[in-house]
């Protein structure tokens, strides 16, 4: 037997994608968000299918996805869709449905298959003291709209009107390169609202940019046992209490360590309340930029302080990757839910490429796996096996 023949899977490409969702841990989800009570003409599992392959193939509208879908016929039997609902009942679906059923899945997606995610080249310690397990980066990214929802994104235009916009706040863990958190909100909403989302655990560094900055946030977390990492605002008034001897040589960059006072305005108790923290000045060896860094950890090095920041850039390429691969740009729904729902999905696939690209030990860049996939969903071929074995033709 060959081994083209030997690659050869009982479903097509699209079915051995959603395989990988295990049903058991979808029907909990449905179940717990009764998904399918809110909206019984159309399943939270067709809906899913659906909008899957239509984020696949890059569709910009419902109703090319639809008539595409609608020539498959019997192949999407294997995915249990004997039945293609009408195209107004799958925009009913898209408009009532709470997608929070999807941002569910996504999170116990992400707990099933977490041993898949810890990249080995960023597990060795972060200058000799840190490990990436207990660093957690967060950032936001706004997915523009051309829809009458989620407006003022962005500056006015000549006309006068908002287009409109939804900013994903997204938290990974620095060893695993993938999204632990992720919270959608409409695109005007301030960066520091998504801090009163997280729940960050003892011990934790978190590292982030100054958008988030609010200093009665960084004294919270100092009472937790929370480690924060961040650039302060070109504007705040920073008053040094002492200087602190530099161990790093001036080749390193460090040039300054301090300890300084932050003061914040408390609603509680209506008065200005100060807090203690670090901060580190430190000159780009290679670019000569002047970086300031403040921190609540006391008890590292100052360069450490520096590379942690450094490391903030390794959600930026998961940003690309997903707009890239999975298009966010045109959506199959003019509503909140609709358009929510798309990104859960989209997130959700990107979760399952990840999965797969790591299965592939990277053999394959990410993108052409999704391309492959994306256009010849509806082949028989094992798609692991094909995309790592060369296959004579």
């Amino acid at each position: 037997m060959s081994k083209y023949t030997q690659a050869y899977k009982g479903i097509p490409i699209l079915g051995q994608l959603l395989s990988f969702i295990p049903m058991h841990i979808f029907d909990k989800v449905v179940l717990e968000k009764k998904s399918n009570e809110a909206h019984r003409t159309v399943s939270t599992w067709s809906q899913f299918v659906f909008l899957t392959y239509g984020i696949l193939t890059k569709s910009g509208t419902l109703r090319e996805t639809y008539k595409n879908f609608e020539m498959l016929g019997d192949k999407l039997c294997h995915l249990q869709m004997n039945i293609i609902p009408a195209r107004s009942s799958i925009s009913d679906a898209n408009r009532d449905r709470d997608a929070s059923v999807f941002g569910l899945l996504y999170l116990e997606l992400y707990k099933h298959f977490q041993h898949h995610f810890s990249d080995s080249y960023v597990s060795r310690l972060i200058n000799g003291e840190i490990s990436p397990s207990i660093v957690e980066i967060f950032d936001s990214t706004t997915v523009s709209l051309f829809k009458d929802v989620f407006k003022n994104t962005g500056r006015i235009p000549e006309n006068g009107q908002h287009k409109g916009g939804i900013k994903a706040f997204c938290k990974i863990t620095l060893g695993e390169r993938i999204p632990n958190f992720i919270c959608l909100k409409a695109a005007a909403t301030n960066e520091k609202v998504f801090l009163k989302t997280l729940d960050l655990v003892k011990g934790t560094i978190a590292v982030f940019d100054k958008g988030f900055q609010k200093f009665s946030q960084y004294a919270n977390w100092t009472a937790q046992g929370v480690y924060y990492v961040t650039r302060p605002n070109d504007n705040i008034k920073i008053k040094i209490i002492r200087e602190l001897p530099l161990e790093e040589i001036t080749e390193d960059g460090v040039i300054k360590d301090s300890i300084i006072e932050l003061k914040y305005y408390c609603k509680e108790s209506k008065t200005d309340v100060t807090t203690e923290s670090r901060m580190v000045a430190y000159i780009d060896p290679e670019s000569q930029e002047d970086l300031v860094f403040i921190t609540n950890h006391f008890h590292i090095k100052a360069l450490t302080v520096c590379m942690l920041y450094q490391r903030r850039w390794t959600i930026e390429p998961l940003f690309r990757q997903i707009k890239q691969n999975f298009e966010l740009i045109y959506f199959m729904a003019d509503s909140e839910e609709g358009i929510k729902t798309q990104i859960w999905i989209a997130m959700i696939m990107n979760l399952i490429f990840t999965v797969i690209h790591k299965k592939m030990k990277e053999a394959v860049d990410f993108a052409t796996l999704v391309s492959v996939a994306a256009k010849n969903m509806f082949s028989y071929v094992n798609f692991e096996g094909f995309m790592i074995v060369d296959i004579p033709l």
